[in-house]
């Protein structure tokens, strides 16, 4: 079999594909028009989130058999089409998932005790105490929405406190458990004082988190955004932030991630967001991490391996 890899891997995952019987071929850098010229002669395609696997490439892929998208998100990704052609798509669902928890409960943490405006302002000589008394999460109500790998975690690594967690999942059904209550949007925008997204981006979901949903929660929030950036129209979040709908937020993605490409308008959105102190910002790093980097890999390898177990 012959395996395509068309985003950035360690060597070590290269190396150990190499020791498997098949021929990988590893073309991180090449063009859209230059992949599509590849793929005809593939079994297996390993991808992140650099090109568009739609119709056009699936239908050049003839021999596909495999797909496997190292991370969560597949809006990039036509599954449909390619379960019809019965080609297997797989992500690697679970695999950075405590690493977005413990990212989320840091993001959470530093923005409610405003660590990072205390450190600044520390090493500028300044010792601001009364102006940086936080908020405790103990005690309060945070809502989770989206309870797959990445909610649970964020749940489990809150449990601990003291505070009421609610988590709403629109797909799921019976899924409280130890950590959290299920729960209604309804009942979720009327106790929450914390609200963290953990939701994949889809047509439903684009652009959901407006000005309209933030009017929907009956208190004002601290907001966390660890999902994708799409599903937040920042001119909206800017706006509720503005009413004091959106106390602060914290987020891990945006919506174009490419900031040196940005529109004009981007721009000055970005600059609005940007420049506001309760804003606390990481460059999509939550499921960053070494650990999660070689779980990754690995549920890789299990799925090449189940494939060429099947021949």
């Amino acid at each position: 079999m012959k395996i395509l890899i068309i985003d950035r891997f360690p060597q070590n995952f290269l190396n150990s594909l190499a020791e498997k019987e098949v021929e990988v071929n590893y073309f991180p850098n090449r063009a859209r028009t230059e992949i599509l010229t590849l793929l005809p002669e593939y079994d297996i395609l390993i991808m992140n989130s650099r090109i568009q696997l739609d119709k056009e490439a699936i239908d050049l892929a003839k021999k596909l058999k495999l797909v496997v998208r190292a991370g969560v998100g597949m809006d990039h990704i036509d599954v449909d089409y390619l379960n019809e052609k019965g080609v297997r798509v797989e992500n690697t669902k679970g695999g950075n998932a405590n690493a977005v928890g413990e990212h989320t409960v840091g993001m959470l943490l530093a923005m409610r005790n405003k660590l990072v405006r205390a450190n600044d302002e520390v090493k500028q000589f300044r010792w601001e105490r009364e102006k940086n008394r936080g908020w405790e999460i103990g005690g309060k109500t945070i809502g989770i929405i989206g309870y797959g790998h990445t909610g649970r975690s964020v749940a489990k690594k809150l449990s601990g406190f003291g505070s009421e967690l609610l988590a709403y999942d629109k797909y799921l059904s019976d899924y409280g458990d130890e950590y959290v209550e299920e729960s209604s949007l309804h009942a979720i925008q009327e106790k929450a004082d914390i609200l963290s997204i953990h939701i994949p981006l889809s047509p439903e979901t684009r652009e959901w988190v407006n000005l309209a949903f933030f009017s929907s929660f009956k208190k004002p929030i601290y907001f966390l955004n660890l999902a994708r950036g799409p599903i937040v129209k920042i001119a909206d979040l800017l706006q509720a932030m503005d009413q004091g709908l959106v106390l602060a937020a914290a987020l891990d993605v945006l919506p174009n991630e490419k900031l040196d490409r940005l529109s004009d308008e981007e721009k000055l959105l970005y600059e609005d967001l940007f420049a506001r102190e309760n804003v606390m910002l990481s460059p999509h790093i939550g499921g960053w991490t070494r650990e999660s980097l070689e779980n990754i890999n690995q549920m890789i390898l299990n799925f090449v391996d189940e494939t060429l177990d099947l021949g």
